[in-house]
């Protein structure tokens, strides 16, 4: 239940959104504002998390926090990725819920209040799905089937409930998770480690993909026309492992089309048995193949759950207003 006196903690990870980031801070505040005021509570914080960002994401931030004290942004000294942001954002929350979300347009006013209405009904866990309709729901249904796969496949513990756009997180599950003694920690697995039940809220959005991503273009015209410098987007550090699999399984597909053409240009001059034999090794070559595609998504969507002990999760550099 809400209590008088509960304060809201939201994590945002950003990594180089200069053409939206501003907008999607003045919503999701006016949503932390208006979900205190509705629901009883006398609080808020806003984390940003700075993963790395090199354009002018960093001054966007900035400016917001020297506005509002409650608005704190933790300052990584590279780019680790947004599972390790959710982490750093789990380490500075004081909040008696804990809400998740990342920079994007496409999350309306009002999804932050309805999470915290869920916890208000008694859910310790909730997953925010946006509507997804067409091509992308077909994108994404396939590749949450390959993360599903590959969970399966290489005995990920957890369960993988695809991606969620926007989490909440009472205390005392926020608490736990924080607590887990992984090194690299993926939320969207360990989430059901914790023993709560994960609730499920769906919602619309107040923009199509296509409008953003129009929106977005223009910005970077402007930009480009103002001379600003026109900043590439590079892969996290933790996803590294996951361009490895996508080459490993790749390559192998190649060798499988080259082995299948050699054997279909020698077939007639082969005996059964080295028809079988070669038949069977390119049944092999296709599994890989297909096994280390698999990975290769799934570390990109959940990345790695079990990290060497001696490996940095992130270095923090600075926070302001914390």
């Amino acid at each position: 239940m809400l209590w008088l006196g509960m304060k809201i903690s939201l994590i945002m990870p950003v990594y180089n959104e200069q053409e939206i980031l501003g907008e999607v801070i003045a919503k999701y505040k006016t949503d932390l504002v208006q979900t205190v005021k509705n629901l009883g509570g006398t609080g808020y914080e806003f984390i940003a998390i700075n993963d790395g960002c090199s354009d002018n994401s960093v001054e966007v931030m900035g400016a917001e926090a020297k506005l509002n004290s409650n608005f704190k942004i933790v300052n990584f000294d590279q780019r680790y990725g947004k599972e390790a942001a959710i982490a750093a954002g789990f380490e500075m929350a004081t909040g008696d819920v804990v809400l998740v979300a990342d920079v994007d347009l496409l999350n309306p006013l009002g999804v932050l209040e309805r999470l915290v209405e869920e916890y208000v009904d008694g859910s310790n866990i909730v997953y925010g799905y946006r509507e997804r309709i067409g091509k992308e729901a077909r994108k994404d249904w396939i590749s949450d089937l390959f993360v599903r796969m590959g969970t399966k496949i290489f005995q990920i513990e957890g369960q993988y409930m695809g991606k969620a756009n926007v989490m909440l997180f009472s205390r005392p599950v926020a608490d736990i998770l924080r607590e887990f003694p992984e090194r690299n920690k993926m939320m969207r697995m360990m989430n059901s480690w914790s023993g709560f039940e994960i609730a499920i809220m769906g919602y619309a959005s107040n923009y199509t993909k296509q409008e953003v991503k129009r929106k977005i273009a223009e910005a970077k015209a402007l930009d480009k026309r103002q001379g600003n410098p026109q900043v590439i987007r590079s892969k996290a550090r933790e996803h590294t492992p996951s361009k490895i699999y996508a080459i490993t399984g790749l390559l192998m597909a190649v060798a499988f089309i080259m082995g299948w053409v050699a054997l279909d240009m020698f077939m007639d001059n082969l005996s059964l048995w080295w028809h079988l034999v070669l038949c069977f090794i390119l049944i092999i070559i296709i599994l890989c193949s297909l096994m280390f595609m698999a990975r290769s998504v799934m570390i990109k969507r959940i990345g790695t759950l079990h990290n060497k002990e001696d490996s940095v999760m992130y270095v923090v550099k600075g926070v302001v207003n914390g």
